[in-house]
């Protein structure tokens, strides 16, 4: 007789990559999948990952390596299902002198919090990339942290008025720079009708392809983890999830190349062709496919005083996932 399929909580998601998955299209073997309201952000000790009321979690890439150096029980997937292009989110102050990277050395910059995958990955690249001593940065930040920063020479500062946002201390001259992802629409017309802002990078859709390029790095945002418990008594289970995203996300890009996704976007088809002859995809699964982005955000992270350990693929990633 069979086994009985497993109840599997999931992270309730809207990625057109993913849609196939949730809308239940796309099977995996042995699992009824649960969509739950399971957050993608830690705020606090009080979270369903670190009491493993989880299942498999949409979670801020920010939390992956901390939370498993914690000792909480979730292990990786090689699924970044939410990736970003950086460099749009550096705006400076139009009046500060900031017309280079090496410009920012000595400048208040301001985030929310210190630890957000946007800021580890701009940090790296700056230091990296532009040459910028990012230990001579000077961090206003605006929220707490639950995961020790080890770096004990970090300049942080909370903000004079923690009411005010980051972007409205940087309009009114509090702070010289920011870094915050910015997902709110208001916000970006907000800054790119002032005069009293700019962003550092103007061109930074073809400095994105040029990182891509020159690195293969489409800056993770998100991953999807597994409870690591789960993972322990169905060794064969993350791979088989694994499997299952691959095959949603074929199925969502067929759906654009076929002009039946439904999408507003003009053009989706021909957008989606033209980023393929450009980029191939972008939103690649696996482990050898993103080696190059898992070891640099391992990196940035131990440089950066995020982590304290160089922490082995057995260690953050589910075992049946290790030979993708």
């Amino acid at each position: 007789m069979a086994d009985e399929p497993i109840d599997l909580q999931i992270s309730t998601m809207r990625y057109d990559h993913t849609m196939p998955l949730m809308d239940g299209r796309v099977q995996i073997e042995g699992v009824n999948l649960k969509p739950s309201r399971i957050p993608a952000m830690i705020f606090n000790e009080d979270s369903p990952y670190k009491s493993g009321a989880f299942g498999i979690g949409d979670l801020n890439v920010m939390y992956w390596l901390p939370a498993i150096e914690a000792g909480w029980p979730i292990i990786g997937l090689p699924l970044w299902i939410k990736r970003k292009p950086v460099y749009e989110y550096l705006w400076v102050r139009s009046d500060r002198g900031i017309d280079t990277p090496k410009d920012l050395e000595g400048k208040r910059v301001g985030s929310r919090p210190y630890r957000l995958s946007t800021t580890i990955w701009l940090k790296g690249f700056l230091q990296h990339r532009h040459g910028v001593d990012i230990s001579k940065l000077r961090w206003v930040i605006w929220g707490s942290e639950v995961f020790p920063i080890h770096d004990s020479n970090a300049k942080i500062e909370p903000p004079a008025d923690e009411k005010k946002s980051v972007m409205d201390a940087l309009l009114d001259g509090e702070i010289d720079a920011m870094m915050v992802d910015i997902s709110d629409g208001k916000a970006w017309d907000t800054l790119e009708a002032s005069p009293q802002v700019k962003l550092l990078f103007p061109d930074y859709m073809a400095e994105d392809e040029k990182l891509y390029k020159e690195t293969g790095i489409y800056a993770p945002a998100h991953m999807m983890v597994l409870n690591k418990k789960i993972d322990e008594e169905h060794p064969d289970l993350a791979g088989k999830i694994v499997d299952a995203f691959e095959r949603a996300k074929q199925i969502a890009y067929q759906e654009i190349l076929d002009d039946r996704g439904g999408f507003a976007t003009v053009y989706l088809r021909e957008a989606l062709k033209d980023q393929q002859a450009k980029w191939g995809d972008p939103w690649k699964y696996g482990i050898s496919a993103n080696q190059r982005e898992i070891d640099t955000f391992i990196q940035y992270n131990r440089e950066q005083g995020l982590t304290r350990l160089d922490p082995a693929y057995e260690d953050i990633f589910a075992k049946s996932t290790l030979d993708t």
